[in-house]
């Protein structure tokens, strides 16, 4: 009742959409949550509709595996443009091609890296009229709310009018309920921080953190709700929906942190009134529920050792190479001689749990040989830490991990002297890909499985992802029973996209535009 009441009241206020399609498509990413918590939210009566879709045999909940790295920008570029090899090695990295690091909290970084994607030629499953929030490249969305489009205030000021379109019809709280219960969190969260940075003697990130809380968690995620409420009168074909709160939280205070679940919690309300709308409208949304990946405890590096990995790597004596490493990363070839290079300073990109090191300014990232001969020193004190536990690098046209002071290639890591904390399934699908993976770093190293759900970071924060751990490789995909679509058993996210274009893109009629 409440859904139909507010579906009239909107579509009394705003025109329908252009775009139709065969079946209307809603996508609701719960980003950084990983399957087996939302298991134990519901075991324990936490999410109480979510809950009910999967009791009453509504909707199929499944476990599903993305690839590696397990990081957004990788996922968004498979699930959006099913990229298989989309060559995005994390949330932030040394581009070679661009000469500097990018970050993809970055809107100017975030809207090359879209273009470069889109420069492919793959269909995406927003083209045709659909609408994104919160992602990170608009990928052919008709509205202007992504990362990528915040590069250009000319576009934003231009979709002004059409963004704000049915936002007061669509509003689900008056005014002043709203301002009030938003000053209160505010207040709220503005106290939480200050007890933590004085608990750590730490205020580094907690500024940008409270601006977070309050504009993007708060403001930000109401709009993008609202504004889904009303896409869906509007008959909008596709519509993108993030919800990051949990995923922001989460690395500031933790995964299993009590803010971090607070938020995984209050999600559950939202979804229950999207879906009533979804239901509820004159053409009815197959609503999918998904993640990109996990998050585990991450134990920063500069906590435990007082300094960050630069030093780590680059500094003090390095100690000899084991022979085992040598032989291993040769392969039976000869030693390279060492040529000498172009003058580059070492850039090390601390991305949580793991880190790019580039050693090299040249286009080509270093194979093993070259690293061998060039940079002995830094594998040495990179295989003798007791804080990394794997480190990636290119051998000859594979790539292969040291691990404990032997090298194993992706067909080799089963026998693996592994942590049981890594997902040996992710560890492999992370070297058969970082041969066409040219951005990621000469070096790439994780960190050590250090307690049950935990590794070291290189970041400062404390829950991570991007790594090779079963929990961050452990993600989620939730669908309804009666869509005819069957989304289980899925091994990479470009395989998503490519069951949910079959139905939702590829199969969609001429378009009709609707005066």
């Amino acid at each position: 009742m409440w859904a139909h009441g507010l579906a009239r009241r909107i579509g009394t206020k705003v025109p329908p959409a252009a775009a139709h399609r065969r079946r209307n498509l809603l996508l609701i990413h719960l980003d950084g949550v990983p399957k087996a918590l939302l298991d134990e939210a519901i075991v324990a009566g936490k999410l109480p509709f979510v809950t009910r879709l999967i009791r009453s045999g509504t909707f199929q909940l499944d476990d599903a595996f993305w690839g590696a790295p397990t990081s957004t920008p990788y996922f968004q570029a498979g699930l959006l443009y099913g990229l298989r090899n989309s060559n995005l090695p994390a949330y932030s990295w040394f581009d070679r091609e661009l000469g500097r690091q990018v970050r993809m909290s970055t809107p100017t970084d975030a809207h090359v890296i879209d273009e470069r994607l889109r420069g492919q030629g793959r269909e995406s499953l927003l083209d045709g009229g659909g609408h994104g929030y919160f992602s990170l490249f608009r990928a052919g969305a008709r509205n202007a709310l992504s990362m990528s489009t915040l590069a250009s205030f000319k576009q934003m000021s231009r979709a002004f009018s059409y963004e704000m379109m049915g936002l007061s019809a669509g509003r689900t709280r008056g005014l002043w309920d709203f301002l009030g219960a938003f000053g209160m969190d505010t207040w709220r969260s503005a106290r939480e921080v200050a007890r933590w940075a004085h608990a750590l003697h730490d205020w580094r990130h907690e500024q940008s953190f409270l601006v977070s809380r309050v504009l993007l968690q708060r403001l930000g995620w109401s709009f993008a709700y609202t504004k889904a409420l009303v896409d869906m009168v509007r008959g909008v074909p596709a519509i993108y929906l993030v919800f990051g709160n949990y995923d922001e939280v989460a690395h500031r205070r933790g995964p299993r942190s009590e803010l971090a679940l607070a938020e995984l919690h209050r999600v559950d309300g939202y979804l229950e009134d999207l879906y009533a709308m979804s239901q509820s409208v004159e053409r009815p949304y197959d609503v999918v529920i998904l993640s990109d990946h996990g998050h585990v405890d991450s134990l920063p590096l500069e906590q435990r050792q007082g300094r960050r990995l630069e030093s780590l790597l680059l500094e003090g004596s390095p100690g000899e190479l084991a022979e085992d490493v040598v032989r291993g990363l040769r392969d039976g070839r000869p030693l390279q001689d060492s040529v000498p290079s172009a003058p580059f300073e070492p850039v090390i990109v601390e991305c949580g749990n793991f880190a790019h090191v580039y050693l090299s300014g040249a286009q080509e990232p270093l194979e093993a040989r070259a690293l061998l001969a060039r940079h002995p020193e830094v594998l040495a004190r990179a295989t003798r830490s007791e804080d990394i536990g794997i480190i990636a690098l290119r051998r000859g046209r594979s790539a292969v991990a040291v691990i404990r002071g032997g090298v194993y290639g992706p067909d080799e890591v089963e026998r693996a002297p592994l942590s049981p904390e890594f997902s040996r399934r992710a560890v492999a699908d992370f070297l058969r890909g970082l041969p066409a993976m040219t951005t990621a770093g000469d070096l790439v190293v994780f960190g050590e499985a250090v307690r049950r759900g935990g590794t070291v970071g290189f970041a400062w924060e404390f829950g991570s992802h991007g790594g090779l751990t079963r929990t961050e490789a452990n993600s989620l995909v939730c669908w309804p029973t009666n869509a005819p679509v069957d989304l289980s058993g899925l091994g990479h996210c470009a395989q998503l996209h490519d069951r949910l274009a079959e139905v939702y893109v590829r199969q969609a009629p001429r378009l009709r535009w609707v005066q």
